[in-house]
């Protein structure tokens, strides 16, 4: 009898530890960078000289829930033009920082980004040096570099391993049109 109520005791804690857990984890994001996909609410670097009808780039950021754990993924930019932004950069695989958006100067340039991954119980990781090289950007338009990923389980039982794949597209955020990658257009004519 006395066991029972011993197991009682320890199941209180436990189900207050969880529920504490849970609801502590509902809005996690990564360093201070924004979670949830609000571009309007993002503050550009300015790389523009405060040019009035600047594009602005923004970089994808989204957050879910795992397996009852939040997960945080985003993009940072590192580099405009091969030239590291200030603060940017991997310090180590669960220290990467960049910024969210950028304001360019009108015309073509070349970005360079990581992604990251982290989740509420501190785990996680990061792969940098994507990138686009020479993509147009016009006067007064508005683009996201947006990602998508795909995870797959593989090996035997006990030695699994989780693999990742991360493909990235830039689009016009009024438009709509992917402007990179660009479709092989010999390629497009024979489907």
């Amino acid at each position: 009898m006395r066991s029972s109520s011993f197991l009682s005791y320890l199941k209180l804690p436990a189900v207050l530890l969880i529920a504490g857990l849970t609801t502590a984890c509902s809005n996690y994001h990564y360093k201070d960078y924004q979670g949830d996909w609000a571009p309007d609410s993002m503050t550009p670097y300015d790389l523009s000289n405060n040019a009035a009808d600047a594009p602005v780039v923004y970089f994808a950021t989204t957050r879910f829930r795992g397996l009852g754990v939040q997960f945080h993924r985003l993009l940072l930019a590192t580099h405009v033009d091969d030239q590291l932004l200030e603060g940017a950069g991997r310090r180590s695989i669960l220290d990467v920082s960049g910024k969210q958006a950028l304001r360019l100067t009108p015309g073509k340039h070349s970005l360079s980004w990581c992604w990251a991954s982290m989740n509420a119980l501190g785990t996680g990781g990061a792969k940098c040096g994507f990138g686009a090289r020479d993509v147009e950007f016009r006067t007064g338009q508005r683009y996201v570099v947006d990602f998508s990923t795909r995870d797959d389980i593989s090996g035997p039982p006990g030695r699994e391993v989780s693999t990742i794949t991360i493909e990235s597209e830039i689009r016009n955020l009024d438009t709509h049109e992917v402007i990179y990658p660009l479709r092989d257009v010999a390629k497009m004519e024979k489907e």
